[in-house]
């Protein structure tokens, strides 16, 4: 029910938005706009290790830069990527706001593409607003919707308190913490946050983080030289709304023919998971191959270990759309219970799509 009125009030919104005469904006420019000034953050362990990918947002031409806190904190390596396939190995953290969960970081560069601050106040419930990300450093996306309320965070499950958070109806996928939420202006408006299962996305409005690159102390993380993606990225640009609306979730599992796994976590390797996959005895039968290239994969496992306890987790998604088709968690004592009992898991999804139960006997 609470879908459907969602629903109905983005409609609502947008027929409104229509008849007030909003130009129509050029989805394809805001993207290029956006992503030319998006940024991918890698944080490691200090021995050459990936920890965490998230996106980031330029702010200023000099390198000022918006990421998500929890992506570099306690981080003892910083390395930024900007989408032009430029690398800076020196990452500097201007201030933070641990209760937002965002963080102000500064490069040393100039003449950086960088998207003008907006104001989310100024808009009105309906206008059109885009999110731009890349998920887990694996394909640049970008998702249309509206802004359909600006709430206090203690409306929303997990999310904090003591602030207002920007919720919006553009579909955004798992590990897009730290993308650029823009107007219709291809104004930022919003860096995008959130616990994973919320109901829809939020961010975190521009104008309440724009203090932080003064706030200070300013320290220096370690050299990044020596971090590297798992996977070649691959690009993706979403037509805004069409491929979410249009996308059949048990159509994607069922015409499916390749897999890639990633780790968020040293607790599961690639290799225990793609072992643990192939392990099963329904897996033959699947039609399906596993590949170490992420571009050439149809299918994303991505699993993960909630720090500190032993919740042990995956998303399955479509590359091609980011869309998330199914999720779970297994509580497991090490990598290799957990690695077999998510591949258990998975494996029943996908049987369930594709797999086509034999004719009863009469």
């Amino acid at each position: 029910m609470k879908a459907l009125i969602v629903a109905a009030f983005a409609a609502f919104c947008l027929c409104a938005a229509a008849q007030e005469g909003l130009p129509a904006p050029d989805s394809k420019a805001i993207y290029e706009h956006t992503k030319a000034a998006s940024v991918l953050i890698l944080s490691g362990d200090g021995a050459g290790r990936v920890t965490s990918i998230a996106t980031g947002v330029i702010t200023s031409k000099d390198g000022v830069i918006f990421a998500p806190l929890h992506a570099v904190k306690g981080a003892a390596a910083v390395q930024v990527r900007l989408a032009n396939g430029e690398i800076f190995d020196r990452v500097d953290l201007l201030g933070s706001d641990e209760r937002r969960d965002v963080a102000a970081l500064k490069i040393s560069a100039g003449a950086l593409p960088a998207l003008t601050p907006g104001a989310s106040a100024t808009l009105a419930l309906g206008s059109p607003v885009y999110a731009v990300t890349n998920p887990s450093g694996l394909a640049w996306s970008a998702t249309e919707g509206i802004l359909y309320a600006i709430s206090p965070a203690e409306e929303i499950p997990g999310a904090g308190s003591g602030f207002n958070l920007l919720r919006f109806t553009a579909a955004v996928a798992p590990g897009a913490s730290g993308g650029a939420l823009v107007d219709h202006n291809g104004a930022l408006i919003g860096i995008i946050t959130g616990p994973k299962g919320a109901a829809s996305p939020f961010a975190v409005p521009l104008e309440n983080v724009l203090g932080l690159p003064d706030a200070g102390p300013r320290t220096a993380f370690g050299s990044g030289s020596t971090l590297q993606l798992i996977a070649a990225q691959s690009e993706t640009v979403q037509q805004p709304s069409v491929a979410a609306a249009n996308a059949d979730p048990k159509q994607i599992l069922k015409n499916a023919k390749t897999v890639y796994v990633h780790s968020k976590t040293m607790f599961i390797t690639v290799e225990a998971m793609d072992r643990a996959l192939t392990q099963q005895k329904e897996w033959p039968g699947l039609g399906l191959t596993i590949v170490q290239d992420a571009s050439l994969a149809d299918l994303l496992i991505e699993v993960s270990r909630v720090k500190f306890t032993n919740v042990h987790s995956f998303v399955l998604s479509d590359r091609k759309t980011s869309i998330v088709l199914n999720s779970g968690n297994e509580i497991a004592l090490n990598g290799d219970i957990a690695s077999r009992s998510l591949a258990k898991d998975i494996v029943a999804i996908l049987s369930a799509a594709r797999l086509t139960a034999p004719p009863k006997r009469l």
